[in-house]
Order: C-alpha cells, then structure tokens, then sequence
C-alpha cells in the first residue's frame, strides 16, 4: 500500500521519498475526498497530513478516522482546539521543535496529554536529532547524522519527514526511519534550495553507516540500492 501527502510541503516531502525510491501519492491542495483518492491509487497503508487550510487538514483527518486509515499529523498552521481535534487519532505527530512548543503553547497540553492524542510523537530537534516517544515504548533519541558541507536549511524538515514516511511505507523499524529521515536532511543541508539535493543510492548507504552503524545501513540497502 501506498503513502499519500498532503499540504503545503507535500512537494517537498514527495520529491525526497521519491530521491529514495519510493513513489508516493500527492494530493493536490484542497483534494479531500479520500474515498476517490483510493478508487484511482488503491489502498493508502498511511495519509501524511501537513499544513493546509484548517478545513482540509480538519475533513483529510477526519476521512482518515471514519476510514480507519493511519494517517500522521504535522499540526501547523493550527491551534488551539483545532489543532487537539486534528491530531486526534493520529499514529504519528511528526513536528518541529518549534512547531511541538506552538502546539503546546495554543493547546495547554503538556508531552502526556499530547500523547493521550497520538500513538507515537516524533520531534525533529534540528541540530539535537530527534526524539521519539509514544504508548508502551520507552522514549528515545536519534543523533544528528554526520554532516559535511551544510550550506542551506531549507527543507531540511521536509527532507526529514519524507525519509521518516518512505522507511515506514516500507514497515521499518521507527528508529531506523528516524535514522534514513535523518541522514537525509543533512544532505538536503548541503545543497541550496528544498527540491534541488540528489541522492547517490550507494553513497547514501555509506553516510547511513557512518552515521547510525552497519545494521542500519544494511537495512536500508535492501530498499535504497536498486538490485
């Protein structure tokens, strides 16, 4: 099954899953209807649903809940009981640190209550790599990925979320999509712009290895590197 995004970054996100081979669904703005999205791309194994206007971020997250459809959350753009509607039900919050702080600030909600919405909180920490917390699971925390010439932040999150969503289309591990997400936004970093960085199946292995270690980059190959 496929990933679908959603957005106003979903160009964004779509251009890096598709960097890593994989070829996602992109929902043109104000596109609501999940019922006609699915008759023309089969099943959706997971809906990204990012910063839109709140009456199609609202309608996409209820859809996905009527439908029983997993679907990930980034809120901005949001507030207030708005926002605690929206992620509402969501497997995935996946923010910024900075987007995490505003929904806690609009909301009043602290990390549990935030997690009494959401099954797993995944929060890109910039230059502090990204923590992971969620129910029945013990927090944790993915380290920066190795870096060389960092010249641009630019789509760095974006770069980020689409590693995230790619490793879990495929049912890999949370941490070892953090990990891809991860090393994936450093290279977005060293290239100007947000859809103009390329990726070098073989080589993104090897950054991989040097970053988290020989098991994840095993791990990826088998999708990352064409046979």
């Amino acid at each position: 099954m496929k990933t679908a995004v959603t957005g106003s970054t979903a160009p964004e996100i779509a251009y890096g899953i598709r960097r890593l081979g994989g070829e996602p669904i992109t929902l043109e703005s104000g596109e609501t209807d999940l019922i006609d999205v699915m008759e023309r791309t089969g099943p959706l194994g997971l809906v990204h649903i990012g910063a839109d206007e709140p009456k199609a971020m609202l309608s996409l997250a209820e859809q996905c809940r009527e439908l029983d459809l997993e679907f990930s959350a980034d809120p901005t753009g949001l507030e207030g009981g708005e926002a605690v509607e929206f992620i509402g039900g969501a497997k995935f919050l996946v923010t910024s640190t900075e987007g995490y702080q505003f929904l806690q600030a609009t909301t009043g909600l602290d990390d549990d209550g935030i997690l009494s919405e959401v099954r797993v909180r995944v929060t890109d920490e910039d230059a502090e790599g990204v923590e992971i917390a969620g129910h029945d699971m013990d927090g944790s925390r993915v380290p920066v990925a190795r870096a060389r010439e960092p010249i641009d932040p630019a789509g760095v999150h974006e770069a980020f979320t689409a590693g995230l969503l790619a490793c879990l289309g495929w049912g890999m591990s949370l941490r070892r999509a953090a990990e891809v997400g991860g090393q994936l936004g450093v290279i977005a970093s060293e290239s100007v712009g947000t859809r103009y960085y390329s990726v070098n199946p073989v080589e993104f292995v090897q950054r991989l290895e040097e970053s988290y270690g020989a098991a994840a980059a095993a791990e990826a190959s088998a999708y990352v590197v064409p046979d």
